[in-house]
C-alpha cells in the first residue's frame, strides 16, 4: 500500500484520493524521480531579487518534465481524483540542494494541489503573510505528498520549495470539482 500524506494548507475543498489508485499514481511519479532522468532534461537555473509577492518562483534550480511526458501522468492522477478537472500548472524534478523561493502563485485564481513523489529529505513551506514564520511540510520518502490550497486570494500562500536530498518529482494542477463546472457553464 502507498505510503502518502495530505495538507489541505487553505482549509478548503480537497478530496481524498482514490486509495486503490495510488500505488499506480505513485509508480508514474517514481520514474522521474533519477539522477539519469533529472540529468536528461531540461535544468533551469533562474537568480532574481526577492520578491515574496512575485507570482513565480525569483530564484529556483530544478529540471523541468516535458510536457509530452505529462499524459503518462493524467490518467492514474483522474483515477485518483475522478471528480476533479484539473490543468497542468507545474511540472518539476528537483535534485539534491535544488529550490523554489518564495511566491504566490497569485495571477491564477483556482485551486491548487501539488503532488511529489520525493527519494530524500525535502519540504514545502508556507505562510499567510510575511509577518508569519514559515510552515514547514516534509514530504513522504518514497511515498506522495498532497499538498492544497487557494490561490489568487488575499490572504496568499506565500511558499517555496527545498530538496535537500534525494529527488522531489512535483506535479501541479490547478483544479475544479467537476459538478461545480457544470453549475457554472451558460445554460445549465
Amino acid at each position: 500500500m502507498t505510503k502518502y500524506i495530505k495538507y489541505d494548507i487553505s482549509n478548503q475543498y480537497f478530496p481524498d484520493p482514490i486509495s486503490e489508485h495510488l500505488t499506480e499514481l505513485e509508480l508514474a511519479l517514481k520514474k522521474f524521480a533519477t539522477k539519469e532522468v533529472y540529468d536528461d532534461y531540461k535544468n533551469v537555473v533562474e537568480i532574481g531579487d526577492e520578491n515574496p509577492y512575485s507570482f513565480w518562483s525569483p530564484n529556483s534550480r530544478h529540471a523541468l518534465i516535458p510536457d509530452s511526458e505529462l499524459m503518462d501522468l493524467a490518467i492514474p492522477i483522474k483515477r485518483c481524483f475522478p471528480s476533479l478537472l484539473f490543468r497542468w500548472s507545474g511540472n518539476f524534478i528537483y535534485g539534491p540542494g535544488d529550490m523554489q523561493s518564495e511566491h504566490t502563485n497569485a495571477n491564477d485564481s483556482t485551486n491548487t494541489m501539488y503532488i511529489t513523489y520525493a527519494t530524500g529529505k525535502s519540504k514545502f513551506s508556507y505562510r499567510h503573510s510575511i509577518d508569519e514564520e514559515f510552515i514547514d511540510t516534509y514530504d513522504v520518502v518514497d511515498g506522495i505528498t498532497l499538498r492544497s490550497f487557494k490561490t489568487g486570494t488575499d490572504p496568499y500562500v506565500f511558499h517555496k520549495v527545498n530538496c535537500e536530498t534525494g529527488y522531489r518529482v512535483s506535479i501541479g494542477i490547478r483544479y475544479i470539482k467537476e459538478e461545480e463546472w457544470k453549475k457554472n457553464q451558460i445554460g445549465s
